[in-house]
């Protein structure tokens, strides 16, 4: 199994620093990793510069560094019992690029970057360097194989590339450069042929080894692409450089329906990689790593180890305090799985922290705290009582037959923008409306027909495209919200005021729908929702999905939108039980968008409601064990959190 307490021990080290390794002592070492409460470590074959931090015959061992580190650090933790990874870095290799600029990966308009400004370049692995790559892949495990748990090749993706290698690839099979799509689809050979001349090497020493292809988290690459991480998944997401405390949650939604263990990759820097003298606050790291064992995942933290190889006591100090919680958590967390009403429907591939409507949906059932899982054309739609389909996911062939067999099973379906729609601008499905495209003006109303919470029935401004749609004469539905228009566009010619047009109470349209298997809301909400947050937009979304979920709902709770709550059923040996999680801080943003955790503030009386057919034997809290008062009838559980900070587990056996 998977450990939960793992370090990722960067060690990208320049050939312009002396005395590499020289303060490295096995006690030290081991005393560092003790002090952190780690389980499992990461360390380095070769860096980003290209240099191996052990004898080698195929590349060139650091100048600077005269014994052999990684034997040194794979002995220490054999003797403290801790799991080990070995590092490898694969797309990037600056020593070699220098050498080799012919293997560097190259844009459309033909800029590689320049050598003049610090950083790395990128290596293509449709080049001759995916030969040298297999050759130091093949020594570590001919010298090392066997005294290492799992291989880990970093910077790793199916990125298109116009080097003359790739131009030639492409004309011999017939592709053609210019066209984006046949660029793509010879990224996505020269990937395949990565993956497999890695996969044989490995397979020739030890055909079990776990192999990590290290994306920066960037998961949604499809199922023939994540395959190749044979094992397990290590999502990185340092929420404090640039990827956000809402960024790992939707990574691991998804990530938990792949059927493979998983970590979440965070950092002990203040900001993020290569960041030394940078520190978290310690809240900020316990409520990290509880975050990730809500979401189901493991633990990874990441540190750099300083060129003179002496391990810093205060990062593992701070380590310490998250990973002794995380361990008391560990009897409550394995071989469990989440309970999800809800389907996030994507069809992204390489998605990265950009504002669309996936990461719109994934703030929005967060914050409702709904139960849900982000899934993909391939999971089976039946497991969930309710698919979501943000904005823009079109529905032709297979796609569409498919999630028309979910309907007749009596699922149900929320769609906005031009979800649901085919390659012929129709609704694919018959909800009972006519889709008539984009609408005239930006930006327009919406305008409920109940009091939407929490400041009623009034116009609300919404900035993104919207769409027009006429029910059927004989729609069976009801209309929730109008579309009202502005009197006009904004341009120079006529403007309102200093931002937008007000609304013509007279301009009004249908704006969303709900019935008994569907609803509609006409304009990219979930996108907007990811752009600019206004509360109207989740109210509205919220309005349809506990409509369509109706008493079907699994779990309610009063925990504030800041917090996160997961439901996990674990199975035990003396059978299953319930595992409602926890979570609760309040992201800051400091300096220039660094969002931080400093305060941790004790949650008072949390009221929780949980569907159930089994009537329970008994509710505590874990890890303390303390008894929660719950009351059971007619299907439905209750009970109330007392108090609680960062974390707590809700334990219900039955």
């Amino acid at each position: 199994m998977l450990p939960y307490r793992q370090i990722h021990l960067d060690f990208h080290t320049s050939e312009a620093i002396q005395k590499i390794g020289s303060r490295f002592s096995k006690e030290q070492f081991i005393a560092a990793l003790k002090e952190g409460n780690v389980n499992s470590v990461t360390v380095f074959s070769k860096c980003h510069h290209g240099w191996a931090y052990h004898p080698t015959k195929v590349n060139q061992m650091h100048p600077h560094l005269n014994f052999d580190l990684l034997d040194a650090q794979l002995l220490a933790c054999k003797e403290a019992g801790i799991r080990t990874e070995v590092y490898i870095s694969a797309g990037f290799d600056q020593k070699y690029a220098m050498a080799h600029t012919d293997c560097v990966r190259v844009k459309k308009d033909g800029s590689r970057g320049s050598f003049l400004e610090p950083g790395y370049k990128r290596l293509c692995f449709g080049t001759p360097y995916l030969k040298q790559l297999a050759a130091e892949v093949d020594e570590v495990m001919r010298l090392y194989g066997g005294r290492f748990d799992g291989l880990f090749l970093d910077i790793v993706t199916t990125g298109k590339c116009y080097c003359q290698y790739c131009l030639d690839g492409m004309r011999r099979l017939g592709l053609d450069p210019q066209q984006e799509a046949d660029a793509q689809k010879y990224s996505a050979i020269v990937y395949q042929n990565y993956v497999e001349t890695i996969a044989n090497v490995v397979k020739k020493y030890d055909p079990e080894l776990p192999i990590i292809h290290n994306d920066g988290g960037a998961i949604f690459q499809g199922r023939d692409v994540m395959k190749w991480n044979n094992r397990h998944l290590e999502l990185e997401s340092l929420p404090t450089g640039g990827w956000g405390y809402d960024h790992f949650p939707l990574s691991a939604a998804y990530a938990r329906t792949l059927g493979k263990e998983f970590l979440g990759m965070t950092g002990k820097f203040h900001k993020s990689w290569g960041e030394f003298g940078g520190f978290k606050h310690p809240n900020a790291l316990r409520y990290e790593a509880a975050l990730a064992n809500a979401c189901g995942a493991r633990c990874s933290v990441g540190d750099q180890l300083h060129p003179d190889g002496e391990m810093d006591l205060a990062t593992y100090r701070l380590i310490g305090q998250a990973y002794r919680e995380v361990e008391a958590r560990e009897p409550w967390l394995a071989d469990a799985t989440a309970v999800a009403d809800i389907g996030i429907l994507t069809t992204e591939r390489c998605i990265r922290h950009k504002e669309n409507g996936l990461v719109g949906a994934n703030r929005m059932m967060l914050e409702g705290h709904y139960l849900y899982n982000i899934i993909d054309e391939e999971a089976d739609f039946t497991d969930y009582k309710l698919l979501l389909l943000p904005d823009d996911i079109l529905l032709d062939g297979a796609l569409a037959e498919k999630i028309q067999q979910y309907l007749k099973s009596g699922g149900k379906i929320l769609c906005t923008g031009k979800s649901g729609t085919n390659a012929e601008g129709n609704f694919a499905l018959d909800m009972g409306l006519a889709f008539d495209g984009v609408g005239d003006y930006t930006p327009a109303y919406l305008r409920p027909t109940f009091a939407l919470s929490p400041n009623g029935m009034t116009s609300y401004v919404m900035y993104s495209t919207n769409y027009h749609v006429t029910p059927a004469a004989d729609f069976a539905g009801e209309v929730i919200a109008q579309r009202v228009d502005p009197y006009f566009n904004r341009s120079a010619e006529r403007f309102c005021s200093h931002r937008h047009t007000p609304y013509d109470r007279e301009k009004t349209a249908v704006g969303a729908v709900v019935s008994k298997q569907f609803a509609y809301i006409g304009w990219e909400i979930f996108t907007e929702y990811a752009k600019v947050g206004a509360i109207h937009l989740r109210a509205m979304v919220e309005k349809c999905v506990d409509m369509l979920l109706g008493n079907s709902k699994t779990m309610c709770t009063t925990l504030p939108s800041c917090g996160v709550t997961t439901l996990m059923c674990q199975q035990t040996e003396q059978g299953s039980r319930l595992v409602h999680h926890l979570v609760y801080s309040i992201p800051k943003c400091r300096g220039n968008g660094v969002e931080v955790i400093e305060d941790l503030p004790t949650v008072l009386d949390t009221a929780c409601t949980l569907k159930t057919d089994r009537k329970p034997r008994r509710v505590y809290l874990a890890p303390s064990g303390e008894e929660v008062a719950f009351t059971y009838q007619s299907g439905l559980l209750r009970y109330t959190v007392p108090s609680f900070c960062c974390s707590v587990m809700v334990v219900t056996e039955f």
